[in-house]
């Protein structure tokens, strides 16, 4: 014997209540980690810490650790300073 309970489904107004602020900023007090060192540019959303694009974009590139694989945010910061992670050598004291 089967029994069908009725469902009523709830559409709202996605215009409904008061938004927040349009800016786009997060404020300090939701973030998990509010201590931000001088050289950090960024919050990383899966760890929740203040950090540098640099360092989180070498990570990214060289998957030096497995627990940033996949990251968009990762993937961002690598094509944003994919210029500052180029290596020029030369073999002497100055280049040709």
């Amino acid at each position: 014997m089967s029994h069908l309970a009725p469902v009523k489904l709830i559409r709202t107004n996605g215009n409904a209540g008061p938004k927040p602020a349009g800016n786009g900023r997060i404020p300090e007090d939701m973030l998990k980690c509010s201590h931000r060192p001088p050289n950090a540019d960024f919050y990383c959303w899966r760890y929740k810490v203040w950090y540098n694009t640099l360092d989180c974009a070498f990570r990214t590139k060289h998957r030096s650790f497995e627990g940033c694989a996949r990251c968009s945010q990762g993937d961002f910061n690598l094509q944003a300073r994919q210029r500052d992670l180029k290596l020029e050598r030369y073999l002497g004291d100055s280049k040709p």
